[in-house]
């Protein structure tokens, strides 16, 4: 061997023991725990970057491994067979181990899961859908913070109404300019409705909304349009600032609405990770969303059902 070589395999030798031993950046998986007991793994961080490997639901017949130790090595990703996981839920975080893989519906399909030994007085029917999320499930464990729920009408929520007013006005006229609006520019001047807002942070708080703005016909008290805003704001200090807004004009039923289950937060790496449950009437997602200074980023984005 040349002594170029030789400098060359102890220099990729010292690299990979570097990169082997950085504590910062964890493997692991990561789930939502259905309050029946069944976890559905939906994502995995690699060491680097967030994956998604588990089977997505389907309306076929499905082929339910019979172990852990029998689940296909590519459903896991870059983590081993995960067989003990750290549940993370209101009355806060302990392990939970997997009985079996199971299925499970959801909506109009069906889900393979894995069910554990964690058990409630009395979860609810399958029929019910979306069905209840009792929290996130990561494994190996891993720091989890929480995201807080704010009360909507609160001195905190409130201090946001003027960004969340004029960002919701910005993303509603967006609409108008692209599909038309059957009540245009009546309503501007009228606050929106704060229904949820959700909150992590001290001195970069970050927070997530949804809100609404009514509309009825001159004369009649029944609602007839709505338009239904989500969006993502920052606060450093006193300084409130939009990263994202988006606004959708719908029937007052709220076909095609989505909201937020928050999970939990990660920070991994000086990067700051919120991963939530979005979910209407007939459809439930599962998301890893990066939070920026200037920006929010889905990094995992998957279907976990609907019909």
């Amino acid at each position: 061997m040349t002594d170029t070589l030789r400098r060359v395999v102890v220099a990729a030798g010292l690299l990979a023991m570097v990169g082997a031993a950085d504590p910062s950046r964890p493997v692991f998986g990561a789930g939502v725990l259905r309050r029946d007991g069944v976890i559905i793994p939906f994502a995995a961080f690699d060491g680097k970057k967030w994956v998604a490997t588990w089977p997505a639901p389907t309306r076929q017949d499905l082929t339910v491994p019979i172990s852990v130790g029998s689940v296909p090595k590519r459903w896991w990703g870059p983590t081993k067979a995960l067989e003990t996981w750290q549940i993370v839920t209101a009355a806060g975080a302990r392990a939970v181990t997997v009985v079996q893989p199971d299925w499970v519906n959801v909506h109009c399909v069906r889900q393979v899961g894995l069910r554990t030994d964690y058990r409630t007085p009395a979860p609810p029917p399958p029929t019910e859908q979306p069905y209840p999320k009792d929290g996130l499930a990561i494994s190996p464990a891993q720091p989890v913070e929480p995201i807080r729920i704010l009360e909507p009408n609160g001195s905190e929520a409130r201090s946001l109404i003027p960004a969340v007013f004029e960002a919701f006005n910005r993303g509603e006229r967006e609409v108008e300019e692209r599909f038309g609006h059957p009540f245009p520019r009546r309503s501007e001047g009228v606050e929106p409705e704060i229904e949820a807002v959700y909150a992590y942070g001290d001195a970069f708080r970050v927070y997530y909304v949804e809100a609404t703005r009514r509309y009825r016909p001159l004369g009649s008290p029944e609602c007839a349009t709505l338009a239904f805003g989500t969006g993502w704001f920052t606060r450093i200090g006193n300084t409130v600032t939009k990263l994202e807004m988006a606004v959708d004009v719908l029937a007052c039923t709220r076909p095609g609405a989505s909201y937020m289950l928050p999970l939990g937060a990660m920070r991994i790496d000086n990067r700051l990770f919120w991963i939530a449950q979005f979910s209407g009437w007939n459809n439930e997602r599962f998301a890893v969303i990066e939070i920026k200074p200037k920006g929010v980023e889905a990094l995992v984005n998957v279907w976990g059902g609907g019909c």
